[in-house]
């Protein structure tokens, strides 16, 4: 057990926690979660944890990332302590504590420096963009200011930092992970059921369905094509496809080519999925329309935002490339999809969308070890 510490109270409100100290234990944030069981108890146990500042069992659960932000534990909440968005700012301590450089707690923390760390890393994707065309007019007038060899290899070194990064919070959070776990069954056949369930919670979303099922709840009368886990799953999933469709497209043939290839269907699919799920997001966030949507960080705007712009620049492409346009404009819009696309690519390790690698990994864990004992 990790020493108590009753300042790290103070530091997880930094991250977006309210006034958690006010809660009194009553355990109906415990009791109203449809994804608690026997063998995971939250909300209710980790807010004793921030209490105390038991650090390390914060940083060695998987509960905290089987929460989907639903808003139901704070909805009930009779002290206001703000049980959801605590279990969201644990989330990202965790991330900011897995990633090695320090840049996720500054992204996290700091409004004003996350603005600038945005702006320069957008600067600088531009700068390497044009040394993939060095004979391109504005790059040979840039290369004369900054040499090539200086913006290319900068480039080079970001792009492996992330990668480093994201290898090394992973196997960070897997070390951590695997401390907590109940060694009991390490058998190949529970490795293989545990990892379908994990592919099968993707797919579905299975766990985040069962969310906002109350009666009372304001989503359960809802069409599922608006509730939040078909939200969650259309930016995941239209993410997801843009990637593949981008990589095939560089892989097999010229990007600027026919719109009907494969990888150019599966690219406007992937887009629609994206942009529909990205706009009823925002929209959410914007009107409030449940407590879970009252509080949104400036991280997870600009995320949102990107997403949003990555997939109208996106189509915006298609259609110039549908009707053959090379227009001045045609080239910007160009220029910002592919640096805000690359700038979605290398935020991964520091940001919440490295909830995307995370999240998985803990629903190994709990599938593996926990589950079977309900």
């Amino acid at each position: 057990m990790s020493k108590i510490d009753p300042e790290f109270a103070s530091e997880i409100k930094k991250y977006g926690a309210r006034d958690f100290s006010a809660c009194f234990n009553c355990g109906n944030c415990t009791a109203v979660c449809g994804l608690t069981d026997k063998s995971v108890n939250y909300p209710r146990m980790f807010l004793r944890y921030g209490m105390l500042g038991l650090q390390e069992e914060i940083l060695q659960s998987k509960e905290i990332w089987l929460c989907y932000s639903c808003g139901e534990c704070s909805e009930t909440c009779p002290r206001q302590a703000g049980p959801g968005d605590y279990m969201a700012a644990l989330r990202r301590y965790a991330i900011a504590s897995y990633e090695p450089t320090g840049l996720t707690k500054l992204i996290f923390k700091s409004n004003p420096a996350f603005i600038l760390f945005t702006i320069f890393l957008s600067v600088l994707l531009g700068f390497f963009l044009f040394t993939l065309k060095p004979d391109h007019e504005v790059s040979r007038w840039l290369f004369t200011i900054i040499p090539y060899a200086v913006i290319h290899n900068i480039g080079l070194i970001i792009f492996g930092v992330t990668g480093i990064s994201v290898i090394w919070g992973l196997l960070t959070m897997f070390l951590k992970l695997s401390k907590d776990t109940v060694k009991k069954d390490k058998s190949k056949s529970n490795f293989w059921k545990s990892l379908k369930e994990v592919m099968n919670e993707l797919a579905t979303m299975k766990r985040y369905k069962t969310c906002d099922k109350e009666e009372d709840s304001y989503w359960q009368s809802k069409p599922a094509a608006v509730q939040p886990w078909f939200v969650h799953w259309s930016i995941m999933w239209g993410f997801i496809g843009l990637l593949v469709a981008t990589v095939l497209d560089f892989m097999v043939k010229d990007p600027a080519t026919d719109i009907w290839w494969p990888s150019r269907i599966l690219g406007t699919i992937a887009g629609l999925f994206l942009i529909y799920g990205t706009t009823l997001a925002v929209t959410y966030h914007m009107t409030r329309v449940t407590k879970a949507y009252d509080k949104t960080r400036l991280a997870d705007w600009m995320f949102l935002f990107f997403l949003w712009i990555a997939g109208i620049t996106g189509f915006w492409l298609e259609i110039s490339v549908a009707f053959q346009a090379d227009y001045l404009t045609n080239h910007i819009i160009f220029l910002i999809h592919t640096i805000i696309s690359m700038e979605l690519v290398l935020l991964f390790a520091f940001s919440k969308f490295a909830h995307a690698v995370y999240r998985p990994l803990a629903l190994f864990f709990y599938f593996k070890y926990n589950k079977d004992k309900n």
